[in-house]
């Protein structure tokens, strides 16, 4: 959000309430192609919410990967186990040394 949305008055537009579904105030949004787009408050917590499921989890949806690289604390596939004290052989977590980039 860039600010609050104002009307030809010069007064902010829309009226706040408690419960942020019923919240009719208007604010200007920067889009990523550098556009702004007016969006009441309902509407932004209406899109914050779906992005929550039934237990409060949030999850965040991602376009696509633009970039990646890795460094040298990655570790090779056959380094992807380890042997536990009692030998069971356990999955390392293989992400270390990665970095990517999403949109």
């Amino acid at each position: 959000m860039i600010k609050r949305a104002k009307g030809e008055d010069g007064n902010p537009i829309g009226l706040r309430n408690s419960n942020p579904l019923l919240d009719t105030r208007e604010y200007e949004v920067l889009m990523p192609d550098g556009a702004t787009v007016s969006y009441t408050a309902n509407v932004i917590a209406e899109n914050l919410y779906s992005q929550v499921d039934s237990e409060g989890r949030q999850f965040l949806m991602l376009d696509k990967i633009s970039d990646h690289r890795k460094d040298k604390t990655d570790y090779s596939k056959d380094d992807g186990y380890v042997i536990s004290h009692n030998g069971n052989k356990t999955p390392r977590q293989t992400t270390q040394g990665w970095q990517v980039s999403v949109q």
